[in-house]
């Protein structure tokens, strides 16, 4: 999962590029025009290999330095309105959660009402990671994470009950729904739903959300970044797909 801003600059920069190309005329200096678009070219070639609308291609991209009068005006518009669209699907996406994470909270919550809770959650953390809001986004993936472990436990039933009485004997039965992340992470781990390494990341997950507060930062003279935030978001995209995997 890549920064979002990263993506768009190079796109951006070929949209300015396109914008500005002066149309072919009589005592031009071709060079610099056909450098210009071969810059275009190279801005948008990698984003060509991946998901999402199309952009142009190299020969409509290279056109611009052939054409002229409306025949350029036009295609150097169907140029544009490609990127521009490119742009605009990419930023929406960014607002989104990932579709793969979805399906698999899809498959962990035990009530639609409850799909949609930890959906919405989701969706927040990835609009607050793309807006630069990176403590906001940690915070965020440590909540679904906490959702989705107890959603996780009700699912097992008697089984994360009998685990927890396993696992804390003595102590007071419990419902799945009031578990703690340590507790829920036990348990799921006890039933064979979460491996060793896994459970790990997920209290690297629930620790690094406890990193957000004031004296822990100051204590280790470190701000949230953005590299936290991301590690965050993929850590809760795979122990989702760990645990949906192991509840079918």
């Amino acid at each position: 999962m890549a920064d979002i801003q990263a993506e768009l600059a190079p796109l951006k920069r070929a949209l300015d590029l396109a914008l500005t190309l002066p149309q072919p005329h009589f005592g031009m200096d071709r060079p610099a025009t056909l450098a210009r678009v071969d810059e275009i070219n190279a801005l948008i070639d990698t984003r060509r290999r991946k998901r999402g609308l199309p952009l142009p291609g190299p020969n409509d991209v290279r056109q611009l330095a052939e054409l002229s009068g409306r025949h350029f005006t036009r295609q150097r518009e169907s140029v544009l309105t490609r990127i521009q669209r490119h742009c605009e699907a990419l930023e929406q996406a960014a607002r989104s959660a990932p579709a793969d994470l979805i399906e698999a909270l899809g498959a962990i919550g035990t009530s639609p009402a409850e799909v949609q809770a930890l959906t919405r959650d989701a969706h927040e953390a990835w609009r607050s990671f793309h807006s630069g809001a990176y403590k906001a986004a940690t915070v965020m993936a440590g909540a679904v994470l906490e959702g989705l472990v107890q959603q996780a436990c009700a699912r097992l039933g008697e089984r994360a009950l009998q685990a927890f009485a396993n696992l804390h004997k003595g102590r007071a039965p419990k419902g799945a729904l009031q578990f703690t992340v340590d507790e829920g992470l036990a348990v799921l781990r006890e039933c064979g739903a979460l491996s060793s390494a896994l459970t790990h990341t997920a209290k690297g997950l629930k620790e690094m959300r406890n990193f957000v507060h004031p004296d822990l930062a100051r204590k280790h003279k470190r701000a949230m970044q953005s590299t936290h935030a991301l590690l965050a978001l993929q850590a809760l995209c795979t122990l989702a797909d760990e645990i949906a995997w192991s509840l079918r």
